[in-house]
C-alpha cells in the first residue's frame, strides 16, 4: 500500500486495498468512532494475549504461541470488518488472501494511530525531566 500523503489524511481519503481480484475503498472513521475501533482492537488483543500471562512456565510458551497463533488471523478478519462494515465480508473471506487482509489490516492500523510518533516524542521529552 503507498504511503498516505498529508493531502490524503487532509481530505480524508480512503484506504485502497487489494482484497481478492477487486479493490477496495476503506474510509477512515471519525474521531469517536475510531476511539470505539480501538477498544475493539484492544479487547481481541487481549482475548490472545491472555494464554501468556496464565503460567510464566517455558513448558506454557509453546501452546500460548500456539493458541495465539491460531486466533489472531480469526481476530485480525474481524477487526478489518469491524473498521470497515461496508465490505462484502463473505465475497472477500472467499476470494483474499490472509496476506492481502494482513496489508490492508496493516494500513488501518496506520490510520487508526497517527499519534503513535507524537507520543514517543512525548515520552522522550518526559524521561528527559525526570
Amino acid at each position: 500500500m503507498k504511503e498516505r500523503r498529508e493531502e490524503d489524511i487532509l481530505a480524508k481519503a480512503p484506504i485502497r486495498a487489494k482484497l481478492g481480484e477487486a479493490e477496495y475503498e476503506i474510509k477512515p472513521l471519525t474521531i469517536l468512532k475510531a476511539r470505539e475501533w480501538r477498544k475493539q482492537l484492544t479487547t481481541a488483543m487481549e482475548s490472545i494475549t491472555q494464554s501468556f500471562g496464565q503460567s510464566s512456565t517455558p513448558g506454557n510458551l509453546g501452546p500460548a504461541l500456539t493458541s495465539a497463533l491460531i486466533q489472531f488471523p480469526e481476530k485480525v478478519a474481524e477487526l478489518v470488518f469491524a473498521y470497515a462494515p461496508e465490505l462484502p465480508k463473505d465475497k472477500i473471506l472467499e476470494e483474499a488472501t490472509e496476506e492481502q487482509l494482513c496489508t490492508a489490516f496493516s494500513a488501518i492500523m496506520r490510520v487508526a494511530f497517527p499519534f503513535l510518533g507524537q507520543l514517543g516524542t512525548t515520552v522522550q521529552l518526559m524521561k528527559a525531566n525526570l
